[in-house]
């Protein structure tokens, strides 16, 4: 049993809709990364906050947890505060470490919302959770953008790493056991 627990919290706003597909198999790339020992949860948010699967090791629900994933519609605002507190939400009651792997374009135009989000990504990694971003579309790929900055500071402040979209790879050395035949990087 690990006591490593992630929950994946996806945008299916309305924004998004452009590269949905990609933002899926991302999603569902990011589950395969994982060990199957790794307690998972997922998330979906928009406008609100809706559990995918709740919390348990990755083994006992990893192909219904990606069916889901590929079955998301997407729909509405990003409110980004709301689904990370919906992560959070699955984790509150997880012993061990508590990691939350955001996956979004980070578009928004409204400053208060950007503020109400790092807002409760200060209280969330006050209590204990590390906040990981996976950024994916067109606009992730300049860092100096309004957006980039935005997911950048999301994951500075949860105490996590921004991944640029396909470097889902990356986060199995964060959170997956360790394979002792490759040896370390």
């Amino acid at each position: 049993k690990s006591d490593i627990n992630v929950v994946i919290v996806i945008d299916i706003s309305s924004g998004t809709e452009d590269y949905v597909a990609y933002e899926k198999a991302l999603a569902i790339s990011v589950v395969d990364s994982l060990s199957e020992k790794n307690n998972v949860g997922a998330v979906a948010f928009g406008t609100q906050a809706y559990q995918i699967a709740e919390v348990k090791p990755l083994r006992e629900h990893k192909k219904q947890l990606k069916e889901k994933i590929s079955r998301l519609k997407f729909d509405g605002q990003s409110y980004f505060h709301l689904g990370i507190e919906g992560g959070f939400r699955l984790l509150s009651n997880s012993g061990g470490s508590k990691n939350i792997i955001i996956i979004s374009d980070g578009k928004t135009s409204y400053n208060k919302l950007r503020e109400d989000t790092l807002n409760v990504v200060r209280n969330v990694n006050a209590k204990g959770a590390k906040i990981f971003v996976v950024g994916v579309g067109t606009d992730t790929d300049n860092l100096g953008t309004d957006n980039n900055l935005f997911l950048a500071n999301i994951a500075a402040l949860g105490e996590g790493i921004y991944y640029k979209t396909d470097a889902s790879n990356k986060l199995k050395v964060e959170f997956g056991d360790k394979d002792e035949k490759k040896g370390e990087e």
